[in-house]
């Protein structure tokens, strides 16, 4: 996994040096976060949410006009238990302002986790921005984990989502 975890950053940070016309642009976000897990085992369910927050540093790096590929490094907390989440968002802009955004998110938890269960949370996120100015944004994205974080042998399926709202500035 951490093999997987090594691509898919260098695939990500690669993609972006090859980006078109050299237009980048680095900045730092943070905001709220809230973590949605949801247990399934023999027909039965259960769920819980956790608040929390994140901060962290973003690129934004020009594909065309209209697209951007925007790759993120987050430091996230909630309820004491600390993660990193490296998304990397295609980002469609539909008017100069308000974008659309979807792409693959890893979350690596930074804790020790329990026996027959991951620390590597692979995720598809899907969301929307809206840039104030050149520099200020606001930011919305939910990301449905796609493996099981549960492990075992057992029939148990266990599922993170997360929500993430935040701010953040983009330097020039």
């Amino acid at each position: 996994m951490k093999k997987f975890l090594v691509m898919m950053l260098v695939t990500a940070f690669g993609f972006t040096i090859n980006a078109q016309d050299g237009n980048s642009r680095f900045g730092v976000t943070a905001g709220y976060l809230n973590a949605n897990s949801k247990i399934e085992s023999e027909g039965l369910s259960g769920s819980a949410g956790e608040s929390g927050f994140f901060f962290g540093l973003i690129g934004e790096f020009e594909v065309s006009d209209k697209v951007s590929i925007q790759p993120e490094l987050l430091y996230a907390n909630v309820d004491d238990l600390s993660f990193l989440q490296i998304p990397v968002m295609a980002k469609v802009y539909v008017s100069e302002e308000f974008s659309l955004q979807a792409g693959p998110q890893i979350t690596y938890t930074l804790e020790e986790v329990a026996d027959d269960f991951t620390k590597v949370n692979l995720g598809l996120g899907i969301g929307f921005a809206y840039d104030f100015t050149n520099q200020f944004f606001v930011e919305s994205r939910y990301t449905f984990q796609l493996n099981n974080y549960y492990t075992g042998s057992a029939d148990i399926e266990s599922r993170i989502g997360w929500l993430n709202i935040g701010v953040g500035y983009k330097f020039n």
